[in-house]
């Protein structure tokens, strides 16, 4: 890492490393890496015992791909998965990525309206589902010309058995895409800065520049003797890129976790010994509070990740101590997955490391634009080959989001040192996250307008230890309504998914603090919001 100066701007550089390493397609990567794996155990289903050693994993990714051409799916086209975790949702994701097509997922606890939203952005014609989401699917596909795959016993719908015996030798596989630069791989959807969702180009360079270059960060890192419990969803770049398709290219035993429970969790640490952690805060938090840690083996974990939302240090320590095993973090969005990484040697207190190589990050003034230097507190902005190619159909949330010279702004806080690690202290942007999970508050407030005893809203996130942040409403009564905290509570209930919940509680206000333009003020809510918990101090 170093910090230069270019053109007055205070840089600070991760290690430059030559970008031939992620010149090829993503397919022709992945398969190169899980050939050298050969007999090694890729992918466990806890609830059967079923193993997959990546001979296998090859071979039935390559009949899953030829059942989805038979299915329609092509170079440049999009297939939608909404389920949980699963060994054949790995094989499908790969499958669909050699194709040279992208995967579009859903959070499986989305509402039809959400599902379809999301497809007909997309366009993905082929949905990859479970037998219990079934009918939701298909109230979200009504009237749209969909294709349902099931993963699991049939129930009317195509199975997906059914796709890999279509798999034939006679069907012609495309050739790599010519430009990976290009190609879309993944659509994540992604509130970004504001607003509602968007869906995130993630290329295959993308995706490479992340993966090809994790061995170069430094030891301990994934190799052939880890063993991984994929327990992070695959509808997030956390688990699909970061932990799956790392875990892939560099010869892991992965133990696919369908439903996530943290004794569960931990039983499948003890049984199948795992070595390394890639996870979230509110589960490194659980395992601290966790009162019969004593009756787990943790022994063999070398060390953990955690990512998606900062790791207090207060409770990384706590970790540390109660457990012995070292925590490292990383700082990223969906929008660039992995910008700063800490390694072995460079751990700070406090800190999400520094960039990784060839990502360069800036801080900025978010009200005039000047670039910031050490130790100056503002907007951090980063630019990189894990930078999205933009959002899908949406050039002016990229333009917004992406500036001319190529610098993401990403709504972040934060500040570097002298030896080019990065603070993150807050946000710009108004993503509330519950668990690590994505809450736009747009969103809630489109909902709580839908009911005609609420005149305007306003949701901010509560800050909380356990979940990070809790979505909180205030709410301006309509003329003559009578409408109660609870009422406002269930009608959201009934709406949106468990996690965008109110449960930061309702609060009725005469108005909502807006700017001249309209532009609600949620800062001025969460100062408020602040001052309160000074106030009970």
């Amino acid at each position: 890492m170093s910090m230069e100066k270019e053109n007055g701007e205070v840089i600070f550089r991760g290690r430059r490393v030559d970008s031939k390493l992620y010149k090829d397609s993503l397919w022709t990567y992945l398969k190169q890496q899980m050939e050298m794996h050969g007999s090694r155990v890729a992918l466990i289903n806890p609830e059967t015992q079923e193993e997959l050693t990546y001979t296998e994993v090859l071979t039935r990714v390559e009949k899953l791909a030829r059942g989805l051409v038979k299915l329609g799916l092509r170079p440049n086209t999009s297939l939608c998965f909404f389920a949980p975790n699963s060994v054949e949702l790995v094989l499908t994701i790969v499958a669909t990525w050699s194709l040279g097509a992208s995967v579009q997922p859903t959070n499986p606890a989305s509402m039809p309206g959400e599902l379809r939203r999301h497809l007909e952005i997309s366009e993905a014609n082929i949905i990859v589902t479970v037998p219990a989401l079934v009918p939701t699917v298909r109230e979200a596909v009504a009237g749209l010309d969909k294709l349902i795959v099931v993963i699991g016993p049939r129930d009317g719908s195509l199975n997906f058995a059914d796709v890999l015996a279509m798999g034939t030798d006679d069907v012609i596989l495309p050739p790599p895409p010519a430009d990976p630069t290009q190609t879309v791989a993944s659509l994540l959807f992604s509130s970004g800065t504001t607003g509602l969702p968007k869906a995130v180009e993630m290329t295959q360079t993308n995706i490479l520049a992340w993966v090809a270059v994790y061995p170069l960060i430094e030891r301990p890192m994934l190799g052939t003797d880890d063993t991984l419990i994929l327990h992070l969803p695959l509808f997030h770049a956390y688990g699909q890129v970061v932990t799956m398709a790392a875990g892939l290219a560099y010869g892991c035993r992965m133990v696919v976790l369908t439903k996530f429970h943290l004794d569960t969790f931990l039983k499948l640490i003890t049984k199948y010994k795992a070595t390394a952690l890639l996870t979230v805060p509110p589960i490194i938090i659980g395992i601290v509070n966790q009162t019969r840690l004593s009756d787990y083996d943790l022994s063999s974990v070398r060390f953990i990740t955690s990512a998606a939302a900062p790791l207090g240090p207060e409770i990384m320590e706590q970790f540390i101590k109660k457990t012995g095993i070292p925590v490292y973090q990383g700082w990223g969005m969906t929008e660039n997955m992995v910008t700063t990484f800490s390694s072995p040697s460079h751990v700070r207190r406090g800190s999400s490391g520094r960039p990784i190589p060839n990502v360069d990050c800036k801080v900025v003034d978010p009200e005039t634009g000047r670039t910031l230097g050490v130790g100056e507190v503002g907007e951090v902005c980063m630019r990189g080959p894990v930078l999205m190619r933009g959002y899908h159909k949406n050039p002016e949330a990229t333009r917004q989001t992406i500036d001319r010279n190529g610098w993401m702004h990403t709504g972040d806080v934060g500040r570097f040192d002298a030896d080019g690690f990065v603070y993150i202290s807050d946000r710009l942007k108004e993503l509330i996250k519950y668990k690590g999970e994505q809450v736009p508050p747009a969103m809630l407030e489109d909902v709580l307008l839908a009911h005609p005893g609420v005149l305007d809203a306003c949701v901010i996130g509560l800050p909380d230890t356990l979940a990070g942040e809790l979505p909180r409403a205030y709410v301006v009564r309509a003329p003559g309504s009578q409408i109660t905290e609870q009422e406002v509570k269930d009608f959201v209930a009934k709406r949106v998914p468990s996690y965008m919940q109110l449960r930061g509680g309702v609060e009725f206000r005469q108005q909502i603090p807006k700017s001249a333009s309209g532009k609600i003020l949620r800062r001025l809510l969460r100062d408020e919001l602040k001052q309160r918990s000074k106030a009970k101090l």
